[in-house]
């Protein structure tokens, strides 16, 4: 009776703990009702979310079947329970990974990213947009960005629903609320989930009432102003539950005008019954940065606190609201759904070193004017007038404000079929989805003198003209739809062979508001099928090999079909000038690899080792050019190939992770008869990748109320991003590697109340996170006009979070 009482206090406060879901796997007979005790406490409920399995589909797990494996007693790490139990044996003939709340909690920053770097072997973090909370994610040398112009290629699901943004397909990954999140599977070599899944798709799972009941509340602080409450409430009653959640993030950023504010809320009804259950959830969130993003590597070397060019604030709005459910139709069809509506609105206020100077030509003299292509322009104010060269104090900088507001709506219904096929075990999905978005997107630029710290001071002045910087007002429409099926046969009780494919059709219009870009006024249409095959082999028990190959394909956002010409490039995504036809994006992936589990010691182990290799064809990468103007090109073919490791033990006294991945990430070919593609050369290396990438983690319970942690981030050296400058002066930098070291603990005071710590980056490094070059001249005429010393390294960076330290208190009832 103590072990068990033991058990349970220790299983109730263990957030942190790997093994979480060790007792979802069924148990021997004789075991369940000592398990079914500990499971059915309000307090043990209160501590962990119900498990999901790997997603195969928008709104598909793969089947959870009995696992016999070395079954034993319903054992969970940090419990001193019984013997553990093996996961049900994964099936899918590609490389699945599952993060699990647990592993979200240990990281501790309410930061999904950063769960997701510690667990995928595949996945590291890169910083464009300047702020850790915004931080984007790169699976196998594809992104999941919040920034456009980044090279997306990660279908984001939240619940089924695709949440990447209709405008340019960007992920607000600080929009999801950490403490609802009941599971992520990072799923490679997969039609099923869509258009811009080239490198694979992340499936998010939120909690509900039925699968969480009690509540916590989570309140941390701790360095650079960090402060943070989080709460969660979760109950059932009969045939009907309720869930909860929200967080609010207050942070004084640890480099200069990098404040934010985050609020965001998700929030489930379901009601169920013995043959269908149905849900009703809202996410929202009004969150508020200071992006401070890159700045010379000579400033940072001054102080690793400073910035370039401010104001840089993004504020944006989402409101999703969503409708679910499924009916089992008989013994063997489950129907599915899923309807969303989605709101997204954003304001970005860029502060720039302006490309408007004096004019030069004897017949401008007085005036301001735009250099462009050896000659000048006149700039003119909102109402055509021409500006004069007094009207603003030097230096001249400008203040760009981009404004988004994305309407959509969809959904997806989904079957599943399970009648045996030739008298053997089989599961047939078949779905059809429909999304549609409209969006506007409206932009202006200000005159502004900078000043100390390169702070731009508005001066009122509008610009009208000429074109390049004229004001911009675009309507954008999408409509995406696709067929898909995948078919899962059991040949033999060691062999599933699985076929699919889908069939996607993208839409795309743009419509220019302002009379003055008739080029923009276009409708790009997209289709492809793509097929899916594979099979997963047990070769022994707990021992599987895996194959497959998939095709996907990724259609042009809006903003880059508004940005992809060479002659009239776009100032960072914001002033669209043209509509050149882009050619969608096609992927093909091979991959095979082992998997495997078993009992050592007393204690749990999996691992798992695979190869893949994805070609994009026409991939779309960003050309920027000494300006800091950008646009899209089809670059050629991109090839990302790999190596992924990956093992994890757990035993009742402690756990370990560990993951490697090695990811080659090359321009394989170039269609530009000069032999150059987006400043690369077949052969070189994609910017921003880091070929080798290296995670471990251990846990261990110190004793039944404390336990103590420690994870490391290993990466090594990547290239800058190219542009005209690199071009010109022959630049080849990398970003160096590195290596980072993080601790956490926790003690529980009593069975609901616990305190814990967090140190991030225990060793102090500082690294950069994103890398490219800026033109020396333009700044150094302003370091001249402000008495600053002038800058000979065009090096510019996104550095890291230095050494942080939070500490917080959780209460759950």
């Amino acid at each position: 009776m103590r072990l068990r009482k033991t058990a349970l206090v220790v299983g109730t406060l263990a957030l942190g703990s790997h093994m979480a879901g060790a007792q979802e796997a069924n148990q021997p007979a004789a075991e369940l009702p000592a398990v079914d005790v500990v499971q059915e406490t309000p307090v043990q409920k209160a501590a962990r979310a119900k498990k999901k399995a790997p997603a195969v589909s928008p709104l598909s797990t793969a089947p959870t079947t009995v696992a016999t494996e070395g079954a034993g007693g319903g054992g969970q790490a940090g419990t001193g329970g019984g013997a553990p139990v093996l996961a049900a044996p994964i099936t899918v003939p590609n490389a699945v990974t599952n993060v699990t709340d647990a592993d979200i909690d240990r990281e501790g920053t309410a930061q999904v990213q950063q769960a997701l770097q510690q667990q995928v072997p595949g996945i590291i973090l890169s910083d464009a947009a300047g702020n850790p909370m915004r931080s984007e994610v790169s699976f196998r040398g594809f992104d999941a960005s919040p920034v456009s112009g980044r090279s997306q290629g990660v279908a984001v699901y939240q619940n089924g629903v695709r949440i990447n943004e209709a405008f340019g397909d960007t992920v607000q990954w600080d929009v999801i609320p950490s403490i609802a999140v009941s599971s992520m599977s990072v799923v490679s070599n997969n039609p099923s989930f869509g258009l811009n899944a080239l490198g694979g798709a992340i499936s998010i799972q939120m909690k509900d009432g039925f699968t969480y009941q009690g509540g916590e509340i989570d309140i941390m602080g701790g360095s650079f102003g960090r402060g943070y409450i989080g709460a969660q409430a979760g109950a059932s009653s009969g045939n009907a539950s309720i869930y909860v959640a929200g967080e609010g993030i207050a942070d004084g950023g640890f480099r200069d005008f990098s404040e934010s504010e985050v609020k965001r809320f998700y929030g489930d009804l379901g009601l169920r019954g013995s043959m269908a259950e149905f849900h009703v959830s809202l996410t929202a969130a009004k969150n508020e940065f200071g992006a401070t993003a890159a700045a010379p590597i000579q400033l940072l070397e001054q102080d690793w606190s400073n910035t370039f060019t401010s104001p840089q604030t993004t504020n944006y709005e989402v409101f999703m609201p969503t409708i679910s459910g499924t009916v089992k139709a008989t013994n063997t069809l489950t129907l599915s759904g899923v309807g969303y509506y989605r709101h997204y609105k954003n304001r970005v206020v860029d502060g720039n070193i302006t490309e408007v100077g004096e004019c030069e030509d004897a017949g401008n003299l007085g005036f301001l004017c735009l250099e462009e292509d050896g000659g000048e322009e006149r700039v003119t104010d909102a109402n055509g007038n021409f500006i004069s060269a007094g009207a603003v104090d030097d230096p001249l900088g400008s203040i760009e404000r981009l404004n988004t507001n994305s309407n959509s709506w969809g959904g997806v219904i989904e079957g599943q079929e399970k009648t045996p096929l030739f008298g053997r075990p089989n599961l047939l999905i078949a779905g059809v989805s429909y999304d549609h978005g409209k969006s506007n997107y409206s932009t202006s630029s200000e005159l502004g003198t900078i000043g100390p710290k390169y702070v731009v001071d508005g001066s009122g002045v509008i610009i009208g003209g000429p074109e390049d910087l004229a004001p911009r007002d675009l309507d954008s429409e999408n409509t995406y739809w696709g067929l898909y099926f995948s078919n899962a046969l059991d040949v033999t009780d060691r062999l599933t062979v699985t076929v699919g494919g889908r069939y996607n059709h993208a839409t795309i219009k743009l419509h220019d508001n302002t009379g003055d870009f008739e080029e923009l006024n276009t409708t790009n249409k997209y289709e492809r099928f793509n097929p899916m095959a594979g099979a997963n082999y047990k070769l022994l028990p707990g021992l599987s090999v895996y194959g497959g190959y998939s095709e996907s394909n990724r259609a042009p956002t809006p903003a880059e079909l508004g940005c992809a010409e060479p002659e009239n490039p776009c100032l960072i995504e914001s002033f669209l000038t043209d509509d050149p036809p882009l050619d969608q994006v096609i992927g093909r992936t091979a991959e095979v690899g082992l998997r495997g589990q078993g009992i050592y010691y007393g204690g749990r182990y999996t691992w798992g080792a695979g190869l893949y290799r994805t070609l994009a064809q026409d991939d779309i990468l960003p050309v920027t050019n000494d300006t800091g103007r950008i646009y899209f090109v089809n670059a050629g073919d991109t090839l990302r190939q790999g190596v992924e490791l990956s093992a994890t033990y757990e035993t009742s006294k402690w756990n370990f992770y560990a993951n490697y991945a090695f990811v080659d990430a090359t321009l394989d070919t170039c269609d530009d008869p000069s032999g150059e593609c987006a400043f690369l050369t077949a052969g070189d290396r994609l910017p921003g990748i880091p070929r080798h990438r290296f995670k471990a983690g251990a846990e261990y319970w110190v004793t039944s109320k404390w336990k103590v942690g420690a994870d490391l981030v290993a990466a090594s050296n990547s290239p800058y991003f190219p542009n005209e400058v690199s071009d010109e002066e022959g630049l080849n930098a990398f970003l160096p590697g590195y290596t980072r070291v993080d601790l956490h603990t926790s003690y529980d005071i009593t069975e609901n109340i616990q305190i814990y710590g967090l140190v991030k980056n225990l060793f102090n490094q500082k690294y950069g996170l994103y890398g490219t070059y800026f033109e020396l001249d333009d700044v150094n005429e302003v370091n001249q006009e402000l008495g600053t010393a002038e800058f000979s390294d065009a090096r510019t960076m996104s550095p890291s979070m230095p050494f942080a330290a939070y500490g917080g208190v959780k209460y759950k009832f």
